[in-house]
């Protein structure tokens, strides 16, 4: 076939000009530039894509046991969708786009009327204006389907800058369970759902001055400046340490903070405190700290623990572990407790198995205890399941009683 091609490619030279004034020249034309356009189009499958789309579909189902003020059972539902859209412009600029829709349903939906709304609502107080990225889709008694895009930003990254402007996630955190340091994205450790944790809408500023260090500076978006977030952290590493400082104001709130992470003959050691003063409130509350410091360890066996401790001072020693399901933790407020004692245990169990539990306690007028146990198995790498308690105890006249239990199972597909 080669020795054809050539031979026919010699035949072509000498025979076609000497029909080049009786043939169709405009047909010929277009036969060539019909073959050119045929070979622009063919592209290289080994050539990177400059976009990337993956995501997952989970299924929650939750089950309610409450005992106080008095016994009932109820069961609920969450279909739980996201997508995450990025797409390389160029070899600096990123643009991102994730999106998260969520269909609830059951008993417990059933009474809470207008429950859509009431997301809708929360999202929009945490920003500090409405939210037009949370949309309700459906709104009755018993369903509700809402969405939100709890990413979107552009991103430059270029030398040793780093720039990103839009809805994005600002993770100052160090700790395990808690985080003073996370001024911006505040969560509860008790929605274990929700592994991206919520974003802001924010201009984010980084430079790089070493492997290990950096100078950053963040300003959440808002129309009040007593709504206003923005602060600087410095980062470095000293003597096998990681460490950051923080300053800046936090709505109405002038902060100091900091942390560390680091290594004690094996075992992780990792603390981060922050102080608040407030600008114009009264002078009995003007003034928070929390802080908290944790050690970590895993062994051979690969058996992980973590345990820790945490103060708060605008939290309460007589509240009983039922405020905890109602929580809504700010970066003053982390935890409705003044003083907790966490420790983790984590044990996988032939690579596709695993347990664990979290207990919290918090000594107090009823001695709050959360206690979370967990079990997870991995079909493969796109399917998984796991299943969550959460249970609360207070204690009263000296035994411990439990009046919410709350059971979890999620089958979650990624792709």
């Amino acid at each position: 076939m080669g020795m054809l091609k050539y031979w026919l490619f010699l035949v072509g030279i000498i025979v076609l000009p000497t029909f080049s004034f009786s043939q169709d020249t405009t047909q010929l034309d277009r036969v060539i530039t019909k073959k050119q356009r045929s070979k622009k189009k063919k592209k290289d499958p080994n050539v990177p894509k400059n976009w990337a789309l993956n995501g997952y579909l989970k299924y929650l189902t939750s089950v309610y046991f409450i005992h106080q003020p008095q016994k009932a059972m109820l069961q609920d539902n969450l279909i739980h969708n996201r997508l995450n859209f990025r797409w390389y412009i160029n070899d600096a600029f990123t643009f991102k786009a994730d999106l998260r829709t969520r269909v609830f349903f059951g008993e417990y939906i059933k009474l809470q009327p207008n429950y859509g709304q009431t997301i809708v609502r929360g999202d929009s107080l945490k920003n500090g204006y409405y939210d037009y990225l949370s949309w309700v889709l459906l709104d009755q008694r018993g369903a509700v389907i809402h969405s939100t895009l709890d990413r979107l930003y552009f991103q430059y990254s270029k030398g040793n800058w780093d720039i990103r402007l839009g809805r994005q996630r600002i993770n100052w955190g160090i700790n395990t369970i808690w985080n003073p340091n996370d001024i911006f994205n505040t969560y509860s450790f008790t929605d274990f759902d929700y592994e991206e944790r919520p974003g802001s809408d924010a201009l984010r500023i980084q430079y790089f001055t070493g492997v290990a260090s950096s100078i950053e500076f963040a300003a959440k978006a808002f129309t009040r400046w007593e709504n206003a977030t923005a602060a600087f952290l410095w980062k470095t590493n000293k003597w096998e340490y990681d460490f950051q400082v923080l300053a800046g104001i936090v709505e109405e709130n002038l902060v100091v903070g900091g942390g560390w992470a680091g290594n004690i003959k094996g075992a992780g050691f990792k603390g981060e405190l922050s102080y608040f003063y407030n600008i114009n409130d009264t002078l009995s509350n003007r003034h928070s700290f929390t802080g908290t410091v944790s050690f970590d360890y895993l062994f051979s066996s690969k058996t992980y623990l973590v345990a820790g401790f945490m103060y708060n001072s605008n939290g309460a020693t007589n509240a009983n572990s039922n405020a905890l399901f109602a929580y809504r933790p700010s970066a003053r407020n982390l935890y409705p407790y003044r003083y907790s004692i966490f420790a983790t245990f984590s044990q996988p169990i032939k690579e596709i198995f695993s347990v664990g539990v979290t207990a919290v306690y918090s000594p107090g007028e009823s001695h709050a205890l959360f206690l979370t146990p967990n079990f997870a198995y991995t079909i493969n790498e796109k399917w998984d399941i796991s299943i969550v308690g959460q249970i609360s105890l207070n204690q009263s006249n000296g035994y411990y009683v439990s009046p919410v239990q709350v059971a979890f199972l999620r089958i979650k597909f990624s792709f």
